[in-house]
């Protein structure tokens, strides 16, 4: 399991504040928490991180060349090389309160740690370091997704691709879900959203939404929720899917450089006369399970984005079948939806129910609650709340397995409660 630490980056000062600082990236694992308290930068980071593993093992990148754009490449691709903070040191002046007020201002130094499977990297006093772990553990080589929260806009604008500028993460998408759209194995794909479908035309490269009513529109002029979940769902299911079995496509820039480096490899180990028949097919067995994809790192911002209550809950249990169809999937979300959180909460209880049901009735009844595919053990998530104040990070604690209704989403509700409240009374002494 990799597991981070985050201290003094962004908007996170002291970060996770047990298990010495360590936040468990499981199977499923949510961050929540107000705008601005760092629940995406934990994200991006995680992201980074897991593709940089991928990208030494498999030989992508060097490791000196690692360090040395770590900053300047890696994390400027998600737009927070200028999350790092630094120690202020002053001007020497013999001025004692001066020094006092320059102490006082000082900032601490940004504190990165992340381990994985094949290597640990360690971001310290300006300084990235990179460890190799020696241990047989065994790695799931991930096809990796960052999925953000800027989607809807490559559904609202017709020809995306030729828009300028656009955040290489949206970009990135963009070029998944075209290329999803191309995979669809049919023209028509039921959407996780009421009974709508998506239709899409491969040769036109034209999407339509058609309604239970046989109601037709384009992509392009649906409603937001559409707009944002459509992407979002059909990128999901395609690399859900397509695992395993297939060259890694995830570095499309490189793949020509990737395929004359698979083809190297091979002749290097077919050309050795020094390697016996049985050697040579060990190591290129070794080598197919080098460039293939094991496993589906979903990384979503917002997976409610402008969906009603209902169409969130189908979102999410698809999400989590898609999550449940590889031992090494993982899926990490961020959300502001208290609905996400209850709906998880089914998911943890129904998977506790389901090898209990012993007819088919009670099957068919908790099927109807959350699909059987989508269940998820409780062991297997996690739950961060972060805080806007302190800049701290508290893992959401749990009561027999589910998680506690004791967070800032369903406080909120609460509070909206108590205002009424207040207004009520105000109502009275009016009278």
């Amino acid at each position: 399991m990799s597991k981070i630490k985050i201290k003094n980056f962004g908007p996170i000062n002291e970060g996770y504040q047990e298990n010495d600082g360590w936040m468990d990236i499981k199977k499923v694992t949510v961050f929540i928490g107000n705008n601005g308290t760092g629940k995406s930068t934990v994200n991006k980071l995680i992201s980074t991180f897991t593709w940089l593993e991928k990208a030494l093992y498999k030989g992508y990148e060097e490791k000196n060349s690692v360090i040395e754009e770590f900053k300047d490449t890696y994390c400027n691709y998600f737009r927070i090389w200028n999350y790092f903070r630094y120690n202020w040191e002053p001007q020497p002046k013999n001025n004692e309160e001066y020094q006092k007020l320059m102490k006082s201002q000082a900032i601490p130094d940004s504190e990165i740690h992340f381990i994985g499977s094949k290597f640990e990297f360690h971001y310290f006093e300006n300084e990235l370091k990179i460890y190799p772990i020696t241990d047989n553990n065994e790695y799931h080589v991930p096809k990796i997704m960052y999925v953000p929260a800027e989607r809807n806009f490559i559904s609202a604008v017709e020809n995306p691709e030729k828009v300028k500028g656009l955040p290489s993460p949206l970009y990135d998408f963009l070029k998944e879900f075209d290329r999803s759209l191309q995979e669809l194995p049919d023209s028509s794909l039921d959407l996780p959203i009421g009974n709508l479908k998506l239709h899409y035309r491969k040769q036109t490269k034209t999407a339509h939404i058609v309604g239970g009513n046989n109601s037709r529109i384009k992509l392009s002029e649906a409603s937001s929720g559409i707009q944002s979940s459509v992407p979002l769902f059909v990128v999901s299911q395609n690399l859900a899917l397509s695992v395993g079995g297939e060259l890694d496509n995830s570095k499309k820039t490189i793949s020509l450089e990737l395929e004359n480096q698979i083809r190297n490899e091979i002749r290097q180990i077919l050309e050795n006369d020094k390697l016996s028949e049985e050697f040579k097919k060990t190591a290129l067995e070794e080598l197919s399970a080098k460039y293939v994809i094991d496993c589906f790192i979903n990384i979503v911002e917002e997976p409610e984005q402008n969906l009603f209550p209902d169409s969130q809950r189908q979102m999410l249990n698809r999400l989590l079948q898609f999550n449940n169809m590889s031992e090494g999937n993982k899926l990490i979300m961020e959300t502001h939806s208290p609905y996400i959180i209850n709906y998880l909460t089914l998911a943890i209880e129904a998977n506790k129910l389901k090898g209990k049901v012993n007819s088919t009735e009670l099957k068919n009844k908790l099927e109807n609650i959350v699909p059987l595919d989508s269940t998820i053990n409780s062991d297997d998530v996690a739950i961060y709340e972060l805080d806007e104040n302190e800049g701290i990070i508290k893992l959401l604690s749990n009561y027999k397995g589910l998680p506690s209704d004791e967070n800032k989403l369903n406080q909120n509700l609460g509070y909206s409660n108590d205002l009424f409240s207040e207004l009520l009374d105000i109502e009275d002494l009016c009278q």
